[in-house]
């Protein structure tokens, strides 16, 4: 008898959340906005990339983060910005210290720079495909139109006269360099030249998540001489700090002004920062670099074993730490590897990527697996 009443109980109380559901979707849906209605979520890595046990599609360091400091205090809100994370960081990019603004990963930097200066449904930013994904999504909900132009094809290259054509005057143009899925640098020149074109007009953000495993220098460099210039950067890569969530925004010191205005209040977990610190250190940074150094070593050696495989039609050349591949079927050639837990990322929806795969320099181990894999696949 109890156990019946339990059932019944139980059955309402479903029922009624059931029913608060619905109704709480259904004003959800009458009260957002339209451009979030129209919106299509980002997909991470970690959202579309399936369920394995081997993921090569996120470009994570395979390594662990220099040693982690312990945490004394939980109860205290941290500084509203990590002083001497933005200090230790400005050291390190070779950046003054009011010239940088720490965020929560690069995206945020994205963010914090449609919103500050780009009005909805009156201004622009320009993006070059096939490029990293955030600029258009970020720009999209905050109802900025986007103008795109491709890179040139096979070489991926900045197309500078394109520009000449755009028909709305931008207020942003974002360059990923090196480019998220191509792996190449883009030319110095190319990019100071739109940084001239666009002096009085718009700004070039230059975006180096992946700039410590290349042999460029950045573009930080740059900022002191070229007030529309400016630089993200992230400690999820090189680092091995994915989990913890530290960008940087690099520009001169009224930009930075103005985007600490839009910042959330404590914006860094006093631990994250603390994480940071520590991996900034002269110690920290050597580690790095070591790790940094195996990566680009497994690539080299990654890269040589693709271009062996029959199902591989081209391996394009990377500074980075991932490759961009063309496949005779990438479709077949990703499921297959789902098949055996191993995950890559698809790219045939980016422009001009059809059958192409983007595949992460994971340790030894991974990396081998995936290439036995690929080696049996038909």
């Amino acid at each position: 008898m109890l156990t019946l009443l339990s059932e019944r109980n139980d059955k309402r109380i479903t029922q009624k959340r059931k029913r608060r559901t619905r109704i709480t979707m259904g004003l959800a849906n009458k009260l957002a906005a339209p451009q979030i209605k129209k919106l299509v979520a980002y997909q991470s890595a970690r959202r579309i990339g399936g369920i394995g046990n081997n993921y090569l599609n996120a470009n994570e360091s395979p390594y662990p983060a220099y040693q982690m400091p312990k945490q004394e205090s939980w109860q205290r809100y941290p500084d509203f910005l990590p002083g001497d994370l933005t200090t230790k960081y400005g050291l390190y990019s070779g950046t003054p210290s009011d010239c940088v603004l720490t965020t929560r990963g690069a995206d945020e930097g994205i963010d914090l720079l449609i919103r500050a200066f780009c009005e909805p449904n009156k201004d622009s930013i320009v993006i070059n495909t096939p490029t990293y994904a955030m600029y258009d999504f970020i720009a999209e909900a905050h109802q900025v139109s986007i103008s795109k132009i491709a890179l040139t094809p096979g070489d991926f290259k900045l197309d500078v006269p394109a520009y000449g054509a755009l028909t709305a005057q931008p207020k942003i143009i974002f360059l990923c360099h090196p480019n998220n899925p191509t792996g190449n640098l883009l030319s110095r020149q190319d990019v100071l030249a739109l940084a001239k074109k666009y002096s009085d007009e718009a700004f070039v953000v230059v975006d180096e998540a992946y700039i410590e495993f290349t042999p460029s220098d950045s573009f930080a460099l740059d900022i002191a001489s070229t007030p529309n210039l400016i630089v993200l950067r992230t400690l999820s890569k090189a680092f091995s700090l994915a989990a913890v969530r530290i960008g940087f925004v690099l520009a001169n010191s009224d930009v930075i002004q103005l985007l600490a205005k839009l910042i959330a209040p404590y914006p860094i977990p006093d631990p994250c920062a603390r994480i940071a610190l520590n991996s900034l250190s002269e110690t920290g940074v050597s580690y790095m670099e070591a790790q940094r150094d195996r990566i680009l070593f497994s690539k080299a050696e990654v890269e040589k074993k693709l271009k062996a495989l029959s199902c591989v039609e081209r391996v394009y050349p990377s500074v980075t730490n991932f490759l961009l591949v063309k496949f005779e079927d990438s479709v077949k050639a990703f499921d297959y590897l789902v098949e055996h837990g191993i995950i890559l990322r698809d790219q045939a929806k980016q422009p001009g990527l059809e059958n192409h795969l983007r595949i992460s320099i994971g340790d030894d181990i991974d990396l081998q697996q995936m290439l036995d894999c690929l080696a049996s696949f038909k």
